[in-house]
């Protein structure tokens, strides 16, 4: 009785670490997507988003953070970034980057 008792919180606290308190990013992140891709591409930096983890929109203001990666995919290994934009005439664009 008792190891399933264990078993079983042990399963709870896994649920829990792999989705329990995180928020998913709701609003449309395609153009900020195209944004971050035109950036990166503009610095030459060879990677590519693969998982928006946040985004904040004020007014002509955003910041989002994001998962990046080498752009082939040849190799498996990511970081976060955060990404500050400012809304212009023809959309967002990214203003400067953070390595997190």
């Amino acid at each position: 009785m008792r190891a399933l008792a264990t078993v079983s919180l042990a399963g709870v606290l896994l649920l829990c670490a792999t989705g329990c308190g995180k928020e998913e990013v709701t609003a449309d992140t395609a153009p900020f997507q195209a944004a971050i891709t035109s950036y990166l591409a503009q610095k030459s930096m060879g990677m590519k988003v693969t998982k928006f983890q946040s985004l904040k929109v004020e007014d002509g203001a955003a910041t989002a953070v994001c998962r990046l990666e080498e752009a082939s995919g040849l190799y498996a290994m990511g970081v976060r970034w955060r990404f500050t934009f400012r809304q212009g005439p023809r959309g967002w664009k990214v203003t400067e980057h953070e390595a997190l």
